[in-house]
């Protein structure tokens, strides 16, 4: 292909310089103001030009408009995600129209998204959460960088490095405190609909399960998460499209959580297996977020304080501490199990995608646990019995040994 070249030329009606070029694809005349009238600038600005038209960087500012844009990653790209993620990613999107209100693609630049970070930190979201949603945020940028919709990727905000041992924003639950949110169902969600919900705290503390994930388990439905009672042991049956990782799995199931389902006679083993009914029932089945915060509600009339903080108290203006929630359920399955199974097998019962994930937010957090465990009242008694005295001496290691 013939280099492009660039020439001035001068509009009579205007002082300033115009660069003028022939477009090598359509074949017809292009121009560009320089918006200078000093000859000296515009040769300047006609030799950049000239190389980024040559070198094949030239980009002009795109009109594309941010509700097109949408449309087109909506039906392209989002085919290609997990259910849970197209949700997030149109979550996402929403703060975008609601915070940066572009009207075209281009106006989400680095100083947008700054702006809405902060919004979002006023009304209490913490920068854990935050992180995430501009992860689905640049991503879409990304890709509409790779087909020439925007020049370049804008520069997204630095955050703090988060302590490994606050990334975990609830904690795990005691007995005592799972006993308590027991104790306060009928008070949040009716005695006639109590039994139906304690069911299914009881199946959030004894299986792992994500909430999502467990308004998606089936007795009987094979495109679903489901419980499979053929084989040796009862498992977990999970569909990719329904799951984190995206991936076919069957998974073990603990004792607990297999002798909580064999409560429910084989005759009622049909449908969801959990379905927290509502007080006044207006649809076959309760939204997963009105159920989730149904279950905060719980936490907070049970008192039991998970972190400190929570969400900014309308009334007020305050911020709440957070109380206790489904995830926190999960939590306290963690930690019981990581006390008694090996990291690999606890990554298969958490459901995690990589290891790493276990041995962060569980493994590694329990080094104090364990060492409790390990130092049960025997050792303790034994240690104090031969330490205690600066007088007594280490016993010397047998040569057997």
């Amino acid at each position: 292909m013939a280099a492009i070249n660039v020439i001035l030329v001068k509009r009579p009606d205007t002082s300033k310089y115009y660069a003028r070029w022939i477009d090598p694809v359509s074949l017809r005349e292009r121009r560009k103001s320089t918006k200078t009238s000093i000859k000296r600038d515009a040769e300047r600005f006609a030799l950049k030009l000239e190389k980024e038209l040559n070198e094949g960087t030239y980009f002009e500012q795109s009109n594309t408009k941010w509700s097109d844009f949408k449309e087109r990653y909506e039906t392209e790209v989002m085919p290609g995600f997990a259910p849970t993620s197209v949700d997030k990613a149109k979550l996402v999107f929403r703060h975008v129209d609601n915070f940066i209100k572009p009207n075209l693609l281009i106006q989400i630049d680095a100083a947008a998204i700054s702006k809405m970070v902060k919004k979002l930190r006023s009304q209490g979201l913490e920068d854990v959460t935050i992180k995430g949603y501009l992860i689905y945020i640049r991503s879409a940028l990304s890709w509409a960088h790779s087909i020439g919709l925007i020049p370049s990727i804008p520069k997204f905000p630095k955050f703090k490095r988060i302590r490994e041992e606050k990334a975990m924003r609830g904690r795990p639950l005691c007995l005592e405190e799972f006993e308590r949110m027991l104790a306060v169902v009928p008070d949040i969600c009716g005695e006639e609909q109590a039994e139906s919900w304690k069911f299914h705290l009881h199946g959030l503390w004894c299986s792992g399960l994500r909430l999502t994930e467990s308004l998606d388990l089936y007795w009987d439905r094979e495109d679903k998460l489901s419980i499979d009672l053929t084989g040796r042991r009862p498992m977990l049956r999970i569909r990719k499209e329904s799951e984190k990782g995206n991936k076919d799995r069957l998974l073990p199931i603990v004792p607990e959580f297999a002798a909580l389902l064999e409560t429910v006679p084989e005759d009622e083993r049909t449908g969801p297996v959990f379905n927290p009914l509502a007080r006044k029932k207006r649809t076959e089945r309760m939204l997963p977020s009105t159920i989730s915060k149904q279950i905060a509600d719980i936490g907070e009339k049970a008192n039991i304080v998970v972190g400190d903080k929570g969400n900014i108290d309308k009334e007020t203006g305050e911020r709440k501490p957070r109380f206790a929630s489904a995830h926190d359920l999960r939590r306290s399955f963690g930690e019981r199990w990581s006390l008694k199974v090996m990291p690999d097998v606890l990554m298969l019962l958490m459901r995690h995608s990589d290891i790493d994930t276990t041995m962060k937010y569980y493994v590694g957090r329990n080094a104090q646990k364990a060492a409790d465990v390990i130092w049960g009242a025997d050792a303790d008694s034994l240690y104090n019995s031969l330490y205690s005295h600066k007088s007594t001496k280490i016993p010397k290691t047998s040569q057997q040994d």
